[in-house]
């Protein structure tokens, strides 16, 4: 390794590189995957807004980001600064995100839905502005099939960390219960701020952008036309979107799930924290999965797996004391089907990027991850609407006894529904045609490309 090197003598990042790009992906995930699995069902529970009301602020967000995503996409792709061309973008994106996940996990007890919407809207902009150069730049840190999948393999590690260091606060002495409430989210919100600021400063210190792809001017309608003729990138699209509704649906009701149904609010820390241990510790078993059948066949295995296990708890678990340890079985065991659903689609992205620089000689990798990041966050904002718009529709109310309608919209809105979706990603994902073989091939393509280019 030289002086000032990212890249250790083999030409893979050294450890200490990606230690250092990834750890920022811990605080990001203790603010967005409780975002999405709690923060809804918290407003529920401790303030006044409806069901209907926290569906359709979800879906308000999401036509905010119909915009911002991909226009920060575009503008990461274009900008270049003295501090680099992604570097300055997360800055500014995590002291928005900073603001607002304080206000967002310290509501006052009159906080109606003006409040809860303008907090998501500054949290998911904050999002975008810092997320999209971050995953984007990944991606520019190296050009190899395997070396992306090492990245990305990383930075899904600390979002699992992330997990579980959220899901550990309730469960310190210095809380009554372990169910989450305003004192638990209070000092979450302080030690998620605690964390994002330094850690993005180191990542912006210590890591070099990565010489990444070949650059170029392109117009928002060329981008939009590559898009379209992408092959590669519909097919994946496609099959994330299946996916992503499905855990969009079940992350937005696992809480009232196991509040409201079960009863068992006050271990709901502890089922989500053993979910996201069988999750950090499957991570090494998906990277081999993965480098021996191919990322896009490991994530179907995945969908596979998860769309089995859901209707399997639902029709298996049934309310009350006695369902506490069927639940840390089925925690356990969806935490490991989970883990090529982090790794695996942000690997993809990159590889989908290379294709449209080999036909296009235009780098759009911002773009691309801005669309991943775009429907990603649409997809659990459309689950969640939807979801909770059934819980509506059916009549089910929130911590009291229902019927058995209200309870049979609860099990197709957590797992039927979810099941059918998974199964349909999986079957589209697996027709996705950038295999290793063929992901060289095309780097060598823009090899030569750029060598003329040059001469």
């Amino acid at each position: 390794m030289t002086a000032g090197s990212n890249k250790s003598n083999e030409g893979q990042l050294t450890r200490a590189t990606l230690l250092a790009f990834s750890a920022p992906a811990l605080p990001i995930a203790m603010m967005h995957i409780p975002a999405g699995a709690v923060i809804p069902g918290f407003y529920a529970s401790h303030t006044g807004i409806s069901l209907a009301t926290i569906g359709t602020i979800f879906l308000a967000t999401r036509i905010f980001d119909a915009v911002s995503d991909p226009m920060i996409g575009y503008w990461s792709d274009r900008s270049n600064s003295r501090f680099g061309k992604r570097k300055p973008w997360l800055v500014v994106g995590a002291l928005i995100s900073a603001i607002a996940i304080y206000f967002l996990f310290t509501p006052p007890p009159t906080a109606g839905g003006l409040w809860l919407l303008v907090c998501f809207l500054s949290l998911y902009f904050g999002w975008t502005v810092m997320e999209i150069p971050y995953r984007a730049w990944s991606a520019e840190l190296s050009n190899d099939y395997g070396e992306r999948t090492r990245i990305s393999t990383y930075i899904a590690t600390f979002g699992v960390l992330g997990t579980i260091a959220f899901m550990s606060v309730p469960l310190l002495p210095m809380f009554e219960t372990s169910e989450i409430g305003s004192d638990t989210l209070s000092v979450m919100a302080v030690l998620i701020i605690a964390l994002l600021i330094p850690l993005v400063g180191i990542a912006v210190w210590r890591v070099d952008e990565g010489k990444g792809l070949a650059s170029g001017r392109t117009s928002i309608k060329e981008a939009l036309k590559a898009f379209r003729t992408n092959v590669p990138f519909r097919i994946f699209a496609g099959a994330y979107i299946f996916g992503g509704l499905a855990n969009g649906l079940f992350v937005a009701l696992f809480y009232i799930y196991v509040d409201s149904y079960l009863m068992l609010g006050a271990q709901f820390a502890i089922l989500y924290l053993c979910n996201a241990l069988s999750n950090l510790m499957s991570v090494p078993i998906w990277y081999r999965v993965m480098g021996s059948i191919g990322k896009h066949r490991a994530l179907a295995l995945s969908w596979l797996l998860y769309g089995l296990l859901l209707p399997a708890m639902v029709l298996t678990v049934k309310p009350g004391a006695d369902a506490f340890v069927p639940m840390i079985v089925f925690a356990i065991a969806i935490g490991f089907s989970e883990a090529a659903i982090r790794i695996s689609p942000f690997a993809l992205v990159g590889d989908i990027a290379d294709y449209d620089l080999m036909k296009s000689g235009v780098n759009r990798v911002g773009s691309y991850f801005a669309l991943l990041i775009f429907v990603a966050k649409m997809n659990f904002a459309v689950g969640g609407a939807v979801g909770f718009l059934i819980l509506g529709w059916v009549g089910y109310q929130v911590r009291q006894v229902n019927d058995g309608l209200a309870d049979g919209g609860l099990f197709w809105a957590i797992a039927g529904i979810p099941a059918i979706l998974y199964a349909l990603a999986a079957l589209l994902i697996y027709r996705y045609p950038l295999t290793a073989e063929r992901h060289a091939r095309i780097q060598k393509i823009i090899v030569r490309q750029r060598a003329r280019r040059d001469d």
